[in-house]
């Protein structure tokens, strides 16, 4: 039956992925006679971003599909993202596609990803185009000095041409040389170039203002505490002879602290992210009926808690959203103390480590507060031993911040 549950909630999860697979977000395009038309963009990957844009017109009903070539480019909104048709020269092909449009100036900037490897080219005043090419190869952490030397050969090989472009700055063939190649450096080198060398050109226009909302991969950390009803169903002990004793299930309060991680990936799916946790519990249980004498038999321990799975929310933009998440959790009984324990699993040498898998699933709301999130959840969560000697569930309630 817990298996039934669980694999139904996860089902429930998947199906509302699928539906959510466009990433509807409110922008505009730019159409080759100039004209602005306002609406929806789904924005998804690099690669798609590149090769097609999907836009809904505000008023329309249906989401009509533009390639490279047949509108000048489109943006998001809030000075989100901005591509734009572009033509260039890619491994020695012309390739037409939407660029990012990260700076408009004397020299103007453009990016593009293909097959993990970031291209940028450079337009200056003259209409020549520079390019630079990073695919890793000469910003990966090295120790030995053979490793460091081609790498610095290989960056000067790489910022070949753009040197050229910035050959009157001393300040910006720097910079080229010392920072590490990527769109946010890059920018910034460009910007200050053009401030002081391309003033005729008119203003210099940064199009890549927020850097965090282009990223495909955003993290979270989580700090969480709870409290839960608890319980610990033991088995008894099967002897020499076949015969068993008597189980016993027994309840106590359970607080539980722990920190973990939220990864989410706006650029997919912004409704999805994944949640890993570790917690840790205190079990404190006793039971004075199961031995006619009235002697207690009781059970200590601290229970480290590993969750992994998918959180679903609703409404990811507004102040409060509804959410639902499940996944897989172990629970690892550590620092056990017990007394008159003989008739049960839990207690045999066979079995020194007991170690639970199972399942946990939840609901709750996320509450924004500024740049942070305030998740208030309640939760069930059950786990078994690989050899049966307890299962352990719980019924809680938790609060969560998101920093």
């Amino acid at each position: 039956m817990k298996k039934v549950i669980l694999l139904s909630l996860l089902g429930a999860m998947m199906g509302l992925q699928v539906q959510a697979q466009v990433n509807p977000q409110k922008g505009y395009v730019i159409t080759n006679d100039n004209d602005t038309i306002y609406g929806t963009i789904d924005y998804r990957s690099e690669k798609k971003c590149a090769n097609e844009c999907s836009f809904l017109p505000d008023g329309a009903t249906e989401y009509k599909t533009y390639l490279p070539g047949e509108i000048s480019g489109y943006r998001f909104a809030d000075n989100g993202v901005f591509y734009v048709t572009k033509t260039f020269a890619v491994e020695g092909k012309e390739k037409t596609f939407f660029a990012e449009y990260l700076l408009q100036g004397g020299v103007s900037l453009f990016r593009y990803e293909e097959a993990g490897v970031d291209y940028y080219f450079f337009i200056g005043e003259d209409g020549k185009v520079a390019t630079v090419k990073d695919d890793g190869s000469y910003s990966k952490p090295v120790t030995d000095e053979y490793t460091k030397i081609n790498q610095a050969a290989q960056k000067r090989k790489a910022l070949s041409e753009v040197s050229q472009v910035f050959a009157e700055s001393k300040k910006a063939l720097r910079d080229l040389w010392q920072k590490d190649v990527n769109a946010k450096n890059l920018t910034q080198i460009t910007h200050d170039y053009d401030m002081e060398y391309c003033t005729s050109s008119g203003d210099c226009v940064m199009f890549r203002y927020n850097e965090k909302a282009t990223r495909a991969i955003s993290v979270k950390l989580l700090i969480k505490a709870g409290l839960s009803f608890g319980s610990n169903k033991l088995s008894g002990y099967i002897n020499t002879w076949g015969g068993t004793s008597d189980g016993i299930t027994m309840n106590t309060t359970v607080p539980e602290f722990g920190i973990g991680a939220d990864f989410s990936f706006p650029r997919l799916n912004r409704h999805l992210s994944v949640q890993v946790m570790a917690l840790m519990g205190r079990w404190s249980m006793s039971d004075d009926t199961y031995y006619p004498t009235g002697q207690p038999v009781s059970l200590k321990y601290w229970d480290l808690g590993l969750l992994v799975g998918p959180t679903y929310s609703f409404m990811p933009k507004s102040k409060i959203s509804p959410i639902l998440r499940g996944g897989f959790v172990a629970d690892i009984p550590l620092y056990i103390q017990k007394q008159r324990f003989g008739n049960f699993a839990f207690d045999q040498d066979i079995n020194p480590a007991i170690q639970c898998y199972g399942f946990y699933i939840g609901g709750g709301v996320d509450i924004a507060i500024k740049k942070h999130v305030l998740r208030l959840t309640a939760e069930y969560r059950w786990s078994t031993s690989l050899n049966k000697e307890v299962d352990i569930s719980r019924l809680g309630i938790s609060a969560e911040f998101g920093l």
